[in-house]
């Protein structure tokens, strides 16, 4: 158990401290805040465009200098045509609405300058439209309280309907929302973990091998333990940055909720964060890393050179790729058969399953089967590549990675006869 301390340790040290794994955890956070200063600095930049409204009538008139938008700011010292152009020539205006009557009917013209901001003047229709029916309905005679009710929006509330083994289940919150945000996360995350961490434990292998420092640490140590220590390591590593991550995103939620409007998007985050998809999600998010690290463990112990590594780790990006891909397919699109059944995949499974159960497409018996599967895999496939491992951990040559699975596989084959 010391052994397997100090192998840990200086697996776990040596990777923290460096500039590599420091950019790896650096880089998202600061392109985060890069995007959130410049659309920040963008909303600043776009000043409230003045205008002036007037209308016909002095009580259409009074009510539409009341109004307010984030998009525009009412001048209300103009009352008049006259002063609106006068305004608008000498630019303390950008522009002005004019409501007149024509033939029955309230027409309204937005005039403006060549060189005024741009406005998109039907911002107003609906506020237009609510105060011209509630003059409508005064001079017709009908009682406040009738006109009250005759304003009351209609709302609509969401109702996401799923469809398990022929039964409808209704939820009475908007879960696609939740379900979106859940599997963009979940594909982006997840790909960006299982490229790197596949690639740091097969170039930590590959160096040490490279420098004949493999033979010191194998002369003190077993294979096994050696072995088991990097892949607890590089586990470590992975929920060291998922802790960080969530320690940003607390502190960094508590500053800026102020700034921003974030409470129409609270409802939806608390949701998100408690939803199923979220907690199947982490753990198959540690076990796709764990295969995929498993794996390229593997493939670092087969090569005998740093630079045969990227050569190695080829086709496990190419499959990380593949589920990624797949992940954002079925987070739009769920009814392809193809992509449905390999999401049952283990290699695949880490990323495909999650996205289908924030979108409602798998229930929680479907993620529990391909989570065992998954699983399952994980133990079978950490048993054949401590084999390979153990045969090719200490063997040097350059017939490349393909003809070296062969020839371990040939001698496996021998053994057993």
């Amino acid at each position: 158990m010391f052994k397997f301390k100090v192998i840990f340790k200086q697996v776990f040290l040596k990777n923290i401290k460096s500039p590599a794994y420091l950019i790896m955890i650096l880089m998202p956070i600061v392109m985060l805040g890069i995007t959130f200063g410049v659309s920040r600095l963008m909303d600043h930049s776009k000043e409230p465009v003045r205008i002036a409204v007037l209308a016909p009538q002095p009580a259409e008139q009074s009510e539409l200098q009341q109004l307010k938008g984030k998009t525009y700011q009412i001048d209300q010292q103009i009352t008049t045509r006259e002063q609106a152009t006068k305004a608008l020539q000498k630019e303390r205006i950008d522009g002005y609405l004019l409501l007149s009557e024509e033939k029955g009917q309230t027409i309204s013209r937005y005039y403006e300058r060549k060189d005024s901001p741009s406005f998109d003047a039907s911002v107003l229709e609906n506020q237009l439209n609510q105060i011209h029916l509630v003059a409508l309905a005064q001079q017709a005679g009908v009682a406040p309280e009738q006109i009250q009710k005759l304003m009351t929006p209609t709302v609509i509330a969401p109702v996401t309907v799923n469809y398990q083994n022929g039964h409808e289940k209704i939820s009475q919150e908007n879960t696609k929302e939740v379900g979106q945000i859940i599997s963009i996360g979940i594909t982006v995350l997840m790909f960006i973990f299982i490229v790197n961490y596949a690639g740091m434990i097969a170039q930590e292998i590959a160096t040490e091998k490279g420098s004949r420092i493999m033979e010191i640490i194998l002369s003190s140590v077993s294979i096994e333990i050696q072995f088991f220590a990097k892949i607890a390591a590089i586990l470590a590593l992975l929920l060291t940055q998922i802790t960080v991550y969530i320690l940003v995103g607390i502190v960094g939620f508590q500053f800026l909720k102020q700034q921003l409007p974030l409470a129409e998007l609270l409802p939806i985050i608390r949701r998100a964060l408690v939803a199923p998809a979220m907690w199947y999600a982490g753990v198959f998010l540690i076990i796709g890393v764990l295969l995929y690290t498993v794996l390229a463990a593997m493939l670092g112990a087969v090569v005998s050179r740093m630079d045969q590594v990227q050569q190695a780790i080829s086709p496990l990006i190419l499959l990380g790729t593949l589920s990624y891909l797949g992940g954002f397919v079925l987070a739009s699109q769920t009814d392809i058969p193809l992509l449905r059944a390999v999401s049952y995949v283990p290699l695949f499974s880490q990323i495909m399953l999650p996205v289908r159960l924030a979108n409602g497409d798998v229930g929680a018996f479907g993620a529990s089967m391909g989570l065992f599967i998954a699983m399952a895999t994980l133990i079978g496939l950490t048993y054949l590549a401590l084999i390979i491992y153990r045969m090719n951990i200490l063997v040097y040559s350059d017939k490349g990675v393909f003809k070296a699975l062969i020839a371990t596989y040939q001698q496996l084959k021998e053994s057993r006869q």
